[in-house]
């Protein structure tokens, strides 16, 4: 009896495997082509798109996709910033240099760090910033936008334009 029971369950066990074993040896697709196949599609589409007259060649230097816009470059490349439109208020001047980043990285109201995945996460009121996200601060009815650029155990660094700032966490009252 006990024997029927463990050649009934081997039985099946091998009639699994060798049902599974088509599936097994199949390989899959990767979902992402090698590098030498998208060389080769990237240079089939460049050749056609030039022979249509449409090509068009990638802006030089590239932008840098981690600093915003408004950080000081100007996305049309002119020397004066865009006239803002009927109705709205003048803007403020733009601050800049150390101590103006320093006073605006004062205004992040941090309460401390945790670590989830290796990764450092800054804990800012209900949210919780990490590394390469922005946080906005008002200072005199003007919203300014900083970069969380880094994170430590006790300080995290923020940036706005070319201004590095680090303070810590946790301030200590005046």
């Amino acid at each position: 009896m006990i024997l029927r029971r463990f050649s009934l369950r081997a039985l099946l066990g091998l009639a699994a495997l060798l049902a599974s074993l088509p599936r097994l040896s199949a390989q899959a697709a990767p979902d992402v082509a090698s590098p030498k196949v998208r060389e080769k599609v990237l240079a089939d589409a460049a050749s056609v798109l030039a022979k249509r007259g449409e090509f068009v060649a990638p802006p030089s230097p590239m932008p840098n996709p981690f600093v915003a816009k408004d950080d000081g470059e100007n996305a049309g490349g002119s020397s004066s910033p865009a006239a803002p439109p009927r109705g709205a208020a003048p803007a403020a001047p733009v601050l800049s240099g150390g101590a103006q980043l320093a006073q605006l990285a004062s205004l992040v109201p941090a309460t401390g760090v945790i670590t989830v995945g290796g990764a450092p996460i800054l804990l800012v009121g209900q949210k919780r910033l990490r590394i390469g996200d922005t946080f906005t601060v008002t200072s005199e009815g003007q919203a300014y936008d900083l970069s969380i650029t880094g994170i430590g155990s006790t300080s995290f660094t923020v940036k706005r334009g070319d201004s590095i700032h680090t303070r810590p966490v946790r301030q200590s009252a005046p």
